[in-house]
């Protein structure tokens, strides 16, 4: 007979776990990843990481190797660790991705979100506009971006979404940010964003789908032009 563990009326079994220095060090540098203050295929010198973070190199090595194992960073035979690249191929499957859950999360809160949900929505697209017209501030742009979609997830009322489309987040953010360096692309993508919007508060719950994913189509066509550009420049 299989033994049985019972709890007593009231207890818990929920842990307090405080993040490791690793862990800290882990979250600190995907940031910076994300933010592509580290940048693809940037080698990753120890003595540098133990300095910006304050950490010893034990902890900043394990954290290298969290990271290792995320895909965020490659070790390169005894040549050291650098913040790995993703190919043509892999952002393709990060956008057709998007593309489905990106659109399913603008179709869901068009139907479900509550009016504070809406009004953080539309906080984030006016923050987007403001920064997209100033013109010369790209983290405000992110920022406001992020905050866009936060909004749009959280709205969807399904948790299952929103958990995954986080695991990506990384990624995402990377290439969020590549593709808005590239010319003209900051004002597309603030139209793209405003059509999404205006889909949701007209309760059309099929544009919302629609407008989303197109947008996460359009970033994919900026992507690999970009990615042919660099590669035409890499072989001159």
């Amino acid at each position: 007979m299989l033994a049985r563990m019972e709890l007593a009326s009231g207890s818990s079994m929920a842990v307090t776990r405080h993040p490791t220095i690793r862990d800290q060090i882990a979250t600190t540098l995907r940031r910076a990843i994300a933010d592509l203050e580290l940048k693809p295929g940037q080698l990753l010198i120890e003595r540098e990481l133990t300095e910006r973070t304050g950490a010893s190199r034990p902890s900043v090595r394990e954290a290298l190797r969290q990271l290792e194992a995320e895909g965020l960073v490659e070790s390169r035979n005894g040549r050291g660790t650098y913040v790995r690249a993703l190919t043509l191929d892999e952002a393709r499957d990060v956008y057709e991705v998007r593309a489905q859950l990106e659109g399913l999360a603008a179709r869901l809160f068009t139907e479900r979100a509550d009016a504070a949900t809406r009004d953080r929505l539309s906080t984030a697209m006016d923050a987007l506009r403001a920064a997209t017209e100033q013109g010369d501030n790209s983290r405000a742009v992110l920022d406001a971006q992020a905050e866009f979609y936060a909004a749009l997830f959280h709205g969807s009322g399904n948790d299952v979404l929103d958990r995954t489309v986080q695991g990506l987040q990384v990624r995402i953010a990377q290439l969020r940010a590549l593709t808005l360096a590239v010319e003209g692309r900051d004002q597309a993508s603030l139209e793209e964003f405003a059509r999404i919007a205006r889909a949701i508060e007209s309760g059309d719950a099929a544009a919302a789908e629609r407008e989303a994913a197109l947008h996460i189509q359009n970033a994919a066509r900026v992507m690999a032009t970009a990615h042919d550009l660099l590669s035409r420049s890499s072989d001159s």
